[in-house]
């Protein structure tokens, strides 16, 4: 059996977000406090400066959608552990670009697409661009969807769309990926790794949030196995 860890590393000096969020949120530190109990020396371990975005992470649309505001925790494990997934990969290098950026085209997915992918799937769009993980600007550089490609995946009804990219929309001349999306209640995985390391079309996927009440975004462990 195949095991692939497709979740991100966490550590100190990791790229954090394009500005103004740079800014207002601050870089993860993996800090220490030590203290004496029992007449021993111990130490505690503060994430500080974590965000619910930090690594590899899965969001649901419930702060999205009115009327219907699930958060991680709501969902059951059940629908989380080896999850029918599908990769379609689309080599980073021969992606289009616009804005100084790449991205994915709906013609990018279609051939990508090796078979018909059945409704309530897990999507993973896949470019190898998680290598890029330890750079500085990995959140800058990362691929956006093209408006008709994001169409294209919500038509065909998935239950979780995961990809190795950190911003999914092109910031300086938006596509409006989002409006469609969201309504449809997929949730988000991203940014992955190791995509580009899965020689299947049709996998299992595990991803397991930490148990965080109340977060609509949690850091989460994603397996690829098959």
């Amino acid at each position: 059996m195949h095991v692939i860890d497709i979740s991100g590393p966490i550590y100190n000096g990791m790229w954090n977000f394009s500005e103004p969020l740079g800014s207002l949120l601050k870089s993860f530190n993996l800090g220490e406090i030590r203290f004496e109990y029992g007449g021993e020396q111990y130490s505690v371990a503060v994430f500080e400066n974590m965000k619910a975005q930090t690594g590899t992470y899965l969001e649901s649309p419930g702060r999205y959608v009115e009327g219907n505001p699930f958060k991680v925790a709501d969902i059951p494990l059940s629908k989380l552990f080896m999850m029918d997934a599908h990769l379609l990969f689309i080599s980073y290098e021969e992606l289009g670009e616009q804005d100084g950026k790449r991205f994915v085209s709906m013609q990018d997915l279609q051939k990508a697409e090796r078979e018909r992918i059945p409704e309530g799937s897990a999507l993973l769009v896949g470019t190898g661009y998680g290598r890029y993980w330890d750079r500085e600007d990995f959140f800058h550089r990362s691929w956006f969807f093209k408006r008709e490609a994001m169409e294209y995946l919500v038509d065909k009804k998935p239950f979780l769309i995961g990809t190795d990219s950190a911003e999914w929309e092109n910031a300086e001349h938006p596509e409006g990926i989002f409006s469609i999306f969201f309504p449809e209640e997929i949730l988000i995985l991203a940014p992955c790794v190791n995509l580009e390391k899965i020689n299947r079309f049709s996998v299992k996927l595990t991803v397991l949030p930490l148990k965080v009440l109340d977060a609509f975004i949690c850091p989460v462990r994603g397996v690829v196995t098959y």
